[in-house]
């Protein structure tokens, strides 16, 4: 996907540099630009597809077999998802060319309509609207920050200020100031004992601004990269409620299955039983 990316992107730089290309020249890069962006199209469907029969499989699996899903299983289907997200970011990302404006050539503006390239077919792309993010109980946001603040005190390292000061912005839910600092974090101190913590509160505020599929790719994190840290239950009891949020109930049950199973003695553990019985009702 990135090296269609790339080519999508020399093709965007080709258009802009050459000042005497011909109306020719033009066409034709066009159909190719129309192809790349059809070959990204298709490796979207091909990810989709493998998530739908795996889920399929699954699900029949523990409907009438009455097999557990494993944790193979389980891992199996949140990296595809992971990587289904990232693949439809990126779609969003490239140069479309079907209902947006063209790229300007320079010093002339956009082509005249009457152009060959004005006159090309076009289909309008409409992105299916972003689901609404879930609502936030304010005391539990409120209650999780205090904890962390407060374990925080107890901890000597370097990074423990910066950490801090993302917390005091997480206080006052200004999540637009928190994010990058707690990215930052993330990043440079993949051995901190605040990793786990900076990438947690990050998914939280890509879920309250609604952007689920990200959020749902930062608590993926969470629990594989630091599945000893004390993030990992909150994580999926989390990933589980925006599963719901999202109305994917069959994904909702995995992630609160495996919270159950991996950490039987957490709070989360004990609200994500009584989740499960909720939604068998």
């Amino acid at each position: 996907m990135t090296a269609v990316l790339l080519r999508v992107g020399a093709l965007v730089l080709a258009l802009g540099v050459a000042g005497c290309a011909t109306r020719g020249d033009l066409l034709a890069q066009d159909r190719r630009l129309r192809g790349l962006i059809g070959e990204q199209k298709r490796s979207v469907d091909q990810v989709k597809r493998e998530v739908e029969r795996l889920r399929a499989e699954m699900e029949e699996a523990h409907g009438v077999r009455g097999r557990t899903p494993t944790p193979e299983d389980v891992d199996r289907m949140t990296a595809l998802e992971r990587r289904l997200a990232v693949l439809e970011a990126n779609a969003r990302r490239a140069p479309a060319v079907f209902g947006e404006t063209p790229v300007p050539l320079p010093d002339e503006g956009l082509p005249p309509p009457d152009s060959p390239v004005a006159a090309l077919p076009t289909t309008t792309t409409t992105l299916p609207p972003r689901p609404a993010a879930p609502p936030i109980d304010d005391d539990e946001w409120r209650r999780e920050v205090q904890q962390d603040q407060a374990a925080a005190t107890t901890v000597d390292a370097p990074e423990r200020e910066e950490f801090t000061r993302a917390l005091d912005d997480l206080s006052r839910r200004d999540c637009s100031k928190a994010v990058p600092a707690l990215n930052g974090l993330a990043s440079k101190s993949k051995g901190s004992p605040f990793a786990d913590n900076a990438i947690y509160w990050t998914a939280r505020c890509y879920a309250a601004r609604g952007d689920q599929n990200q959020a749902i790719s930062k608590f993926y994190d969470v629990v594989t990269r630091y599945p000893k840290g004390d993030k990992a239950p909150a994580a999926l009891w989390a990933q589980g409620n925006l599963f719901l949020h999202m109305g994917d109930t069959p994904d909702a049950r995995l992630a609160l299955g495996k919270l159950i199973r991996d950490y039987p003695a957490s709070t989360e553990a004990a609200r994500a039983r009584q989740k499960l019985t909720e939604i068998e009702q």
